[in-house]
């Protein structure tokens, strides 16, 4: 076995948008049973059973508008379940078009008003995640440990309360494949976008204060790539020599 085939990789763009989707559905679902129970999300339903030694109505003791508040937030963490939705979507590959057609039948260019910006701070902050992991906490919150998420998600649906809906951690969700070279070598070449802030970057460009640690980064992964490609094509000469001009400028920058 090489080296190469004991790193672990980490989930692909599409992975992590589609594990976000799941983490944001079981968090509002919680809260959506919750208030089905008594009307205050984050509280634990009660079961179906009611003590019979206490009849008295809970809501007596709940603020005024207390119930269409807590409505109006769960209203509001269901527009962020959709919102990951279609930036897992995207990621997976859909059009626009395709969006449009299934948020109502709205337009291409109606979906990517509403939902364009956000595609981009996601696909930016797994970017940037990917290319310095010391900061994917900050970039992506608990995303940063998929691991955990996931067991996270497989406690959740192993719950008594949710009898016959018992998963595999492997199958939540499906898939979850980790990062393939064609994607590595296209997330290199995004890199570059960033640094010019051209083409979906724009308006989402490095500042001055991140650019070397991207470059770095950058650098790093270019060369963390040619190495696992050069242990497979050890007589390859165009990437052996792809690899030395990248062991270079990392090492400029690493000196720098």
């Amino acid at each position: 076995m090489t080296s190469s085939e004991t790193r672990t990789r980490p989930l692909s763009r599409a992975a992590l948008a589609r594990l976000a989707v799941a983490s944001e559905a079981a968090e509002a679902s919680d809260g959506y049973r919750a208030l089905a129970a008594d009307g205050r999300p984050g509280d634990r339903e009660e079961p179906h059973g009611r003590d019979d030694r206490d009849d008295r109505d809970d809501r007596d003791d709940r603020e005024p508008g207390e119930l269409a508040g807590a409505a109006w937030r769960l209203f509001e963490q269901a527009r962020g379940v959709l919102r990951a939705a279609v930036i897992a979507e995207r990621l997976a590959g859909a059009s626009w078009e395709t969006i449009g057609a299934n948020l109502g039948e709205i337009s291409k260019q109606a979906a990517h008003e509403r939902y364009g910006a956000a595609e981009t701070v996601f696909r930016r902050a797994a970017l940037m995640a990917w290319l310095i992991p010391e900061r994917a906490g900050h970039q992506l919150g608990d995303l940063a440990d998929p691991g955990t998420v996931r067991a996270r998600l497989t406690a959740w649906l192993q719950a008594p309360s949710r009898t016959g809906s018992v998963a595999a951690i492997e199958d939540l969700p499906p898939g979850l494949p980790a990062m393939t070279d064609t994607e590595r070598a296209g997330l290199l070449i995004e890199t570059a976008t960033l640094l010019k802030g051209t083409g979906g970057y724009r308006n989402a460009g490095v500042t001055d204060a991140e650019r070397h640690e991207v470059e770095l980064g950058l650098a790093r992964r270019r060369v963390e790539l040619y190495e696992e490609i050069a242990e497979r094509r050890p007589d390859d000469p165009e990437h052996a020599a792809l690899l030395a001009g990248a062991r270079a400028r990392l090492t400029a920058l690493e000196g720098g």
